[in-house]
């Protein structure tokens, strides 16, 4: 039980960790793409709902990162 139980500890955070690269380079992809479709153009800056929405999200992914280990180090803790 206790090597199940840190087994599913690493993989939680390398599914964490790879998601998380992997979210990044497409959304990086994706700016790169529009940016030069729309013919290199100045950034338009970043709205204050646009500023919020970011917060709000970063904020729920680095609960679950943070909250998905622990509740597992618990469990660990707990069925040792």
């Amino acid at each position: 039980m206790d090597t199940l139980i840190l087994l599913a500890l690493f993989v939680a955070i390398l599914v964490s960790v790879v998601v998380l690269i992997g979210r990044m380079l497409v959304r990086r992809r994706e700016q790169r793409e529009r940016w030069e479709a729309d013919g290199r153009p100045e950034p338009v800056p970043r709205t204050a709902e646009q500023r919020e929405q970011d917060r709000k999200t970063a904020i729920t992914w680095g609960c679950l990162l943070i909250a998905v280990p622990v509740a597992l180090v618990l469990l660990y803790t707990v069925t040792r």
